[in-house]
């Protein structure tokens, strides 16, 4: 009696928690490996991947399963998921976000923005750089790109300078798919008002293609605009903007010129210096009693697996 009270059903229940767990996880990767078409081989590759981020982080075997789905859902193939794997779970835990929100995130916007899955890490660490010090979060950067990163793109803006510039809106209080559509806009009034390659403002004209037909880049043609408006009197400002900018565009132009080119450009160049920021802010937001239990459960589950693929095989066969 006291080996089964003591021994026997403790490591029965051990048992069973290591084939629920085994069966979850093996159910996430069978899901992703049947929308990714994978190989035997490229599934050993996913679950090895899946696995050993589950043991050394926050997250769990499962968790890492599904993120991986969300990247065989966007095309991804078995290395450059595992490849973008580090920095959407960096990007997951420096921002508070669902693990497979995050995929989900990344997946998206990296193909928006004509990046590619090794570009993963950089999006992570810039849009955790920016939610760090602008006036915005990554969840409401995800809901802006939703509303203006593939036309952005279209217009020559790479990925850090549409981040500044929806940091400098957030910073005066636009946000999430408000500020995704106020940007997108200004774009479009601007491309649409365009004349031999130039738009006026007042009795300036500034270019927005340069010789070769490409778009100039954005906080240059925001820094001619304000030289053009510079000394101008508020209704003079506004007769100026309007020949050009209606009035679903002209409140986000008027609010990223009262942020100032030069703000816009400076954050720009901090968000193509922040490698390693979504790693760094992780450690931070985790370093409690918190993120060590998250931690912890984490590798317990990777213990319980580890057990259970020794018993799948055999049980499998009753």
């Amino acid at each position: 009696a006291g080996l089964t009270a003591a021994v026997t059903v403790p490591v029965v229940a051990f048992g069973k928690s290591a084939v629920e767990a085994t069966s979850t996880f093996n159910e996430s990767m069978s899901k992703t490996g049947a929308l990714m078409g994978a190989t035997k081989d490229e599934m050993n590759q996913l679950r090895d991947a899946a696995k050993e981020y589950g043991a050394t982080t926050q997250y769990s075997a499962s968790e890492c399963a599904d993120a991986l789905g969300y990247m065989a859902l966007a095309g991804w193939d078995a290395n450059e998921s595992t490849a973008a794997l580090p920095g959407v779970l960096n990007l997951a835990a420096s921002s508070g976000m669902e693990l497979a929100s995050a995929s989900d995130l990344v997946t998206d916007y990296l193909s928006a923005f004509g990046l590619e899955a090794g570009d993963a890490s950089t999006m992570a660490d810039m849009l955790a750089y920016a939610q760090a010090n602008s006036n915005t979060t990554t969840e409401q950067l995800g809901e802006a790109f939703k509303n203006c990163a593939a036309n952005c793109h279209a217009a020559g803006l790479d990925m850090q300078t549409t981040t500044s510039l929806l940091g400098q809106l957030a910073n005066q209080g636009l946000k999430g798919s408000e500020a995704g559509t106020a940007l997108n806009a200004v774009m479009r009034d601007m491309t649409a008002k365009m004349k031999d390659g130039a738009i006026s403002i007042g009795d300036t004209k500034i270019q927005i293609q340069d010789a070769n037909g490409n778009y100039r880049d954005m906080i240059d043609i925001l820094s001619d605009v304000e030289s053009a408006t510079d000394g101008m009197g508020d209704a003079e400002r506004a007769a100026a903007l309007q020949s050009t900018f209606t009035a679903d565009s002209i409140k986000g132009l008027n609010l990223l010129l009262n942020a100032g080119s030069d703000e816009a450009d400076t954050f720009r160049d901090a968000l193509y210096g922040s490698k390693d920021a979504a790693e760094e802010m992780a450690k931070k937001m985790n370093d409690n009693l918190n993120g060590d239990i998250k931690a912890c459960e984490s590798a317990f589950e990777s213990m319980q697996i580890a057990v259970g693929e020794k018993l799948d095989p055999i049980l499998r066969k009753c």
